[in-house]
C-alpha cells in the first residue's frame, strides 16, 4: 500500500539460535512513519518449527501491550518442537536497504511464503504484512463470503469483519477464518498459511502478492507444508482443534426461512412437508418467534409458548426436532431480566 512505501521496516538483530528454532529483535529502520497509529519501535520475532510440518513464526512487540488471543479462549496445539534438520520447511530471513527485515519459508526450495522486498508494518492499530505468490495464484480459503471456491487473484480484497447481513456475493458475513491454502502450479503442492489474530482486517490479492492489513494484535502465523490439501486441512486442524462430531439427525433434510410470521405459519409448513411426502429432520424458526427480538423471550401473539410447547411435542412424537436461532445481542433495558441479572452477576 502507499502507506507501506513510506515507512522504514525493521532491522533484525541479538539473532540467537532455540532448541526448536531461533528468536531476534527487531528494530524500526528509520524514521517512523505513524500512518494509521504510533510505530512501535522495538518488536521481537520467534521461530518455532512446532512438528516436522509446521512452523510457526511469530512477530509481536517487546512490552506487550497489543492484543493477543489467550490460550483460553482459542486453545491451540503447540506441538512437541522439532529440530530443524527433520523440519519438512525452511525458513531464512534477509535484509534489503528499501524494505528492511523480511523472512522467506521453502519447502523443497520453493518458496511458500516470501515477505522480501515488502516492508514490515508494526503500529498499534494497524499491521502490514506482505508476501511474493504467483502471478495467477490458486488461493482457496479466507472465509467468510459468500464467493468462487478459488479466490480471485487479480486486485481482490477480502474483508474479515463479522457481520449478520444476507449473503452479498464477494462481501463480508457472519465469521472470519484467517486461512488459506495454495496450490503451487510448478509442483502441484499445497501448502496453508493461517494468521491467528481476532482483529478486523483486509486480505489484498493482487498479482504476484497477498498482502495482510490488520487493525491491531500481532503477528501470529502459522505455516502449513501439505503437501496435499488433505495435509493441509490436517495441519490446521491438528492445531486449532478438530470439528466437532455432529448427530446423526444433523445430516437430514431442515428447513429454516426468516419472514414466518406466526408459530401456525411455520405449523402449515411442517405439514406441507409430509403431504409432499419429503423428509424433514429438523424444523428450525428464525428470530421472529421472540419478543421484539429479545433473547429467552417469546413473541405473545405471533409465538405464544404454549402454541410452541405443542409444536415441540408435534416434532418430537415423528422423531424430528425443533432449533430456535438465538442471535448473541442483549438489549440493554432496565425491564429486560436477561439484561438485569447479567448486569447483576457481572457476566
Amino acid at each position: 500500500s502507499g502507506a507501506s512505501k513510506r515507512c522504514p521496516g525493521y532491522i533484525a538483530t541479538h539473532i540467537s539460535e532455540t532448541d526448536n528454532g531461533f528468536a531476534a529483535s527487531l528494530k524500526l529502520n528509520g524514521q517512523p512513519c505513524n500512518k494509521y497509529g504510533q510505530d512501535i519501535a522495538s518488536l521481537m520475532l520467534s521461530v518455532r518449527f512446532d512438528t516436522s510440518d509446521r512452523l510457526h513464526v511469530h512477530i509481536s512487540d517487546k512490552e506487550k501491550t497489543q492484543y493477543q488471543i489467550p490460550q483460553w479462549i482459542v486453545p491451540l496445539d503447540k506441538g512437541l518442537g522439532v529440530d530443524k534438520r527433520h523440519h519438512s520447511l525452511e525458513f531464512t530471513h534477509a535484509h534489503n536497504e528499501t524494505s528492511g527485515f523480511g523472512f522467506k519459508v521453502q519447502r523443497d526450495g520453493e518458496a511458500i511464503f516470501d515477505t522480501t522486498g515488502h516492508v514490515l508494518v508494526f503500529e498499534d492499530q494497524y499491521l502490514e504484512l506482505t508476501s511474493n505468490v504467483a502471478a495467477d495464484a490458486n488461493i482457496y480459503g479466507l472465509g467468510e463470503s459468500p464467493n468462487w471456491f478459488r479466490r480471485n487473484p487479480d486486485n481482490t480484497t477480502i474483508t474479515l469483519w463479522n457481520r449478520d447481513v444476507a449473503d452479498p456475493f464477494g462481501e463480508n458475513v457472519y465469521g472470519s477464518h484467517a486461512v488459506y491454502m495454495e496450490l503451487q502450479s510448478k509442483s502441484a503442492k499445497f501448502h496453508g498459511c493461517y494468521l491467528h489474530n481476532s482483529h478486523g482486517m483486509d486480505v489484498v490479492l493482487a498479482p504476484g502478492t497477498v498482502q495482510y492489513r490488520v487493525l491491531g494484535g500481532t503477528l501470529d502465523l502459522y505455516i502449513f507444508g501439505g503437501p496435499t490439501a488433505l495435509d493441509v486441512i490436517d495441519q490446521y486442524t491438528q492445531l486449532v482443534g478438530r470439528p466437532a462430531c455432529i448427530p446423526y439427525w444433523a445430516l437430514g433434510f431442515h428447513n429454516c426461512r426468516y419472514g414466518y410470521t406466526s408459530v401456525d405459519e411455520v405449523n402449515q409448513v411442517i405439514a406441507n412437508y409430509s403431504r409432499a411426502r419429503i423428509p424433514l429432520e429438523a424444523a428450525w424458526t428464525d428470530i421472529e418467534y421472540m419478543d421484539k427480538t429479545r433473547d429467552f423471550t417469546f413473541d405473545a401473539v405471533n409465538y405464544p409458548v404454549s402454541e410452541m410447547k405443542k409444536q415441540l411435542d408435534a416434532l418430537h412424537a415423528r422423531g424430528q426436532k425443533m432449533v430456535l436461532i438465538t442471535d448473541p445481542a442483549i438489549h440493554v433495558d432496565d425491564a429486560y431480566g436477561t439484561f438485569v441479572r447479567g448486569r447483576d452477576q457481572d457476566v
